[in-house]
């Protein structure tokens, strides 16, 4: 497998940059790394507050699905819906860019072949 193969793959499949830090392009790599991950836990950070919000409805309401369903409709409507959105999209074009940038570093840094290289 190919260098830029290796690399896109690497950004592709693990995270966000790690073609780039695979590449030994360290800052490239955290550039993509660091927003991605601050998305990623800011996402993160928004599902744990519906989660809480749901049990304590439920804890403290009906037992069953009486004190779930409320709980749940609770927790939806304490989160910012747009915001949660942006951030998806903000993670996502990390993720395809990163990949993209990962492939094109990968061929820059790989010498060409001819036939006096075989």
């Amino acid at each position: 497998m190919n260098q830029e193969t290796r690399a896109a793959l690497f950004s592709f499949l693990l995270f966000p940059g790690g073609g780039q830090i695979f590449l030994k392009r360290y800052a490239r790599g955290m550039a993509f790394l660091a927003p991605a991950a601050a998305a990623t836990l800011a996402l993160a950070w928004m599902i744990f507050q519906v989660v809480l919000v749901i049990v304590r409805e439920a804890l403290s309401g009906a037992s069953g699905m009486d004190g779930v369903l409320p709980g749940m409709r609770n927790g939806l409507r304490s989160i910012n819906m747009n915001l949660a959105l942006w951030l998806l999209i903000l993670i996502l074009f990390l993720w395809i860019s990163s990949t993209i940038d990962a492939y094109r570093l990968g061929k820059k840094a790989e010498p060409p072949t001819t036939s006096a290289n075989r």
